[in-house]
């Protein structure tokens, strides 16, 4: 968990329980026992729903960053295969225009790329 959300939750659970905190004497005050009770029922369930929703939350951030993480590898994966494509494709292209220059032949551009792929096995 980072930083910035464990600090939010933290302050969440400040913020939240920090008035509850003062309650048993206010229900006290009231006068009631039935009413201290159902404060403690309501207390723990709050804890635990603050609990869940802080959890999913951060499960959520997670998934998050992990997508963008991800996303990132698979984009720096695909740019290395995209160089290393360039640089045999440029290779093979010299060669064929080396055997062109040598014979006297002409292709086109896209002829020249179409036999260059060919040759590297990605068409």
């Amino acid at each position: 968990v980072d930083l910035p959300t464990m600090m939010l939750a933290t302050a969440r659970l400040a913020a939240i329980r920090a008035p509850t905190a003062t309650a048993p004497r206010t229900a006290v005050a009231l006068g009631g026992r039935r009413f201290l009770a159902l404060q403690d029922t309501l207390k723990g369930k709050e804890s635990v729903e603050e609990e869940r929703y802080i959890r999913k939350m951060e499960h959520n951030a997670y998934l998050r960053r992990k997508a963008k993480e991800d996303a990132h590898a698979a984009e720096m994966e695909k740019n290395a295969e995209d160089t290393e494509f360039k640089s045999d494709s440029d290779a093979a292209i010299e060669e064929l225009f080396g055997i062109l220059a040598g014979t006297g032949d002409k292709i086109s551009d896209m002829g020249i790329e179409k036999i260059a792929k060919w040759k590297l096995g990605k068409d």
